[in-house]
């Protein structure tokens, strides 16, 4: 089950947990940060290993589609069609890299879910003979 009110919350955590974890810790702390807000966002939306890593692969591609727009409106207003033809070569760029964090807040998201431990629960209404 997609939750989407978790998935903006986990793009949020992962701007600010990869930008300062990033800062502590040189080489590896953006990709820490991207798996802390992915078993975040595990962790929240509960279920199976596999519904944690939609959430979390969701969370990802929902940042890369937010920074690609971003580029092309601010390229497009700045410099006109330049502009445009430059963001759009940065946004396709970025949307590549954004497969690895998407893969990284995948993971991420399963194992909160692990942690959780919560599997979802299928009520069946029983009508009677």
């Amino acid at each position: 089950m997609v939750d989407w009110g978790t998935i903006i919350l986990g793009f949020i955590l992962s701007i600010i947990f990869a930008g300062i974890f990033a800062i502590i810790i040189p080489i590896w702390g953006g990709l820490l940060g991207l798996l802390i807000a992915g078993m975040v966002v595990g962790y929240m939306v509960g279920g199976d290993a596999i519904n944690g890593a939609i959430n979390g692969a969701l969370a990802g591609v929902f940042g890369a589609i937010v920074l690609s727009l971003l580029l092309l409106i601010a390229g497009t207003l700045i410099l006109g069609i330049i502009g445009f033809a430059a963001a759009t070569i940065t946004s396709f760029i970025i949307l590549i890299g954004f497969v690895g964090v998407m893969l990284i807040m995948a993971v991420g998201g399963a194992i909160g879910s692990i942690i959780k431990d919560e599997p979802e629960v299928r009520v069946i209404e029983y009508r009677g003979p």
